[in-house]
């Protein structure tokens, strides 16, 4: 809800609470596009302007705050990531920087005691095989390595795989018998053994022995997790979360949001993207009058999320041909044509914004059937269906997404690992017309930057270093991956702000720092329109504000 403010009030009457002043804005409001103060009451952007005309508004009871002549934007958006996946990865073991099996598992030996406590298993997370020395998926051998007394389970970097140890293997029944699984793999070795590695819902056979965290447990997580994602300069996610514990905990994870919201205690602004697999899941979603709009303060329900495929890294994203390095697969279809259409078909027909996870090529070009059925059968105005990652594609394929109006929810940051394997699994050819953020700008297409954190981290400069340059911000004297797919700074900056905004049905509350708009800002230490692209990456976030309140600082 947006406040409305008259302009009598701006030129004579309101009070400011506080003023944002000395500091160099770029607003991405076109009207006004650069500032030096900005004046904000109960959470409302009401002036913006040179420091003498805002500074001059100031009254006793007035906060000045001196940003010290440093850069200040729009809050970032991250229009896709998964937020308590996040916050329990804290607990977990973490893996991202291990470059061999060998460092993987010392990391994992050095927290064995301490990780497993609390519930008795050892977790792990955030492992890339592509990273290491020896480029191969572990198995239960390796892990046997750690212990052969305490469970273990890792989960790879994109959440599309996890490998557990024998002594998982066995409280699971794993060693007994091997459930039938319609969308998962449990993989045998070459005596017909289980070897430890678990992919897409076969994961859940791990994670249905895990418990669900109590009420107040859930709201500390979710709080710390946001405090994270503020100190980042994000104002606003976009999270995939229904699932992050086995059961029915859909109506517990938003009462924690909402008692969060009653306490004051929630640090920004959060959007949920709700994946409801099955029809009977959305239909008791729907029956309990949720649907995308409804609205708790800065909690807000969003889209129906479905998931289409699974992931390259673990060759799972559903390929039209076989993956060139391992030929006898094509990945997984997580649904097939007439189950998507019907899901997005209920989803539309139901007032839902349907956003729907493709990553191959296969998944995305079924999804897009399923679209332009669903909607030339049952017309709506400005539904902002989309497709989250989008990564594998040719220039036919984009066309038609550009004509259905479909919203793109693009992760550049995934170019830091995936570059190194995009041609190995997909080819030269289609590696071209891939990651093409080009194509998609070109259009004139809706782009929102996101991370899909844990899979990244959502540290947002990173990410748009990715999205201006192609390149590695780990290794940037690396190659970059086909600089002619990449962004302009000033495009990067929109994704990451505007179009995040409009992802969410908000443009018109935030994006800009504009008169009438939520005072969602982020200070930096560097103009990222000033900078050399090569030093984009070392931009620190120095503040944090969300309706004007300051969630983070460190100035």
């Amino acid at each position: 809800m947006m406040v409305k403010i008259t302009v009598d009030q701006i030129i004579g009457g309101i009070k400011m609470d506080t003023i944002f002043y000395n500091g160099k804005f770029r607003t991405m409001d076109k009207m006004n596009p650069e500032a030096e103060a900005v004046a904000v009451k109960d959470g409302i952007i009401t002036r913006v302007g040179s420091n003498e005309e805002i500074l001059a508004l100031a009254e006793a009871h007035t906060k000045k705050v001196d940003l010290e002549g440093k850069f200040a934007l729009p809050g970032f958006s991250d229009s896709h990531l998964h937020l308590i996946y996040y916050a329990n990865t804290k607990r977990k073991v973490e893996l991202s920087q291990a470059r061999s099996i060998e460092e993987a598992i010392s990391l994992c030996k050095a927290q064995l005691q301490e990780k497993s406590k609390e519930d008795g298993w050892l977790l792990g997370c955030g492992w890339n095989q592509e990273d290491w020395k020896v480029p191969v998926f572990p198995t239960k051998i390796d892990l046997d390595k750690i212990s052969q007394d305490i469970p273990i389970a890792i989960t790879r970097t994109c959440y599309h795989a996890t490998v557990i140890n024998s002594k998982a293997i066995e409280l699971l029944g794993l060693n007994k018998e091997i459930p039938e699984l319609s969308n998962g793999i449990v993989e045998v070795d070459e005596n017909g053994q289980v070897n430890g590695i678990l992919r897409e819902s076969a994961q859940n056979i791990v994670w249905n022995y895990m418990g669900v965290p109590t009420l107040e447990d859930l709201k500390n997580r979710i709080e710390d997790a946001c405090l994270d994602a503020a100190s980042k300069g994000i104002t606003a996610i976009q999270t995939d979360d229904f699932e992050t514990f086995t059961g029915d905990t859909i109506d517990l994870i938003i009462k924690a949001y909402h008692e969060l919201v009653s306490e004051g205690r929630l640090p920004v602004r959060v959007y949920q993207q709700c994946l409801l697999r099955t029809p009977e899941k959305l239909q008791a979603f729907l029956d309990k009058g949720y649907k995308t709009g409804y609205e708790f303060g800065l909690y807000k329900i969003g889209p129906l999320k479905l998931l289409n495929d699974g992931s390259l890294g673990a060759r799972t994203a559903y390929m039209r041909e076989p993956y060139h390095d391992d030929p006898s697969t094509k990945g997984v279809a997580l649904y097939d044509p007439e189950q998507l259409t019907k899901m997005i078909k209920m989803g539309h027909e139901n007032g839902m914004q349907i956003a729907i996870h493709c990553i191959g090529d296969a998944a995305i070009e079924m999804a897009v059937n399923s679209f332009e059925q669903v909607m030339l059968e049952s017309p709506r105005t400005d539904p902002r269906h989309g497709i989250v990652h989008c990564q594998i594609t040719d220039i036919n394929l984009i066309e038609r997404i550009k004509k259905l109006n479909l919203l793109i929810y693009a992760q550049p940051i995934f170019i830091r690992a995936d570059k190194n394997i995009i041609n190995q699994r997909v080819g030269e050819e289609l590696g071209s017309t891939s990651y093409n953020w080009r194509a998609f700008a070109d259009r004139n297409m809706h782009l929102s930057g996101g991370s899909d954190c844990p899979v990244e981290k959502f540290d947002t400069i990173p990410n748009m270093y990715c999205a201006v340059t192609g390149k590695n911000p780990e290794r940037d004297s690396d190659p970059a991956w086909h600089p002619e797919n990449c962004l302009t700074v000033d495009e990067t900056v929109k994704g990451f702000t505007w179009e995040g905004a409009y992802a969410a049905f908000q443009e018109n509350e935030r994006g800009t720092i504009s008169v009438g708009k939520y005072a969602d800002m982020v200070v930096l230490s560097e103009d990222l329109y000033q900078v050399p692209e090569d030093q984009i990456k070392d931009i620190q976030v120095k503040m944090t504000m969300v309706n004007g309140e300051i969630k983070y600082s460190d100035l």
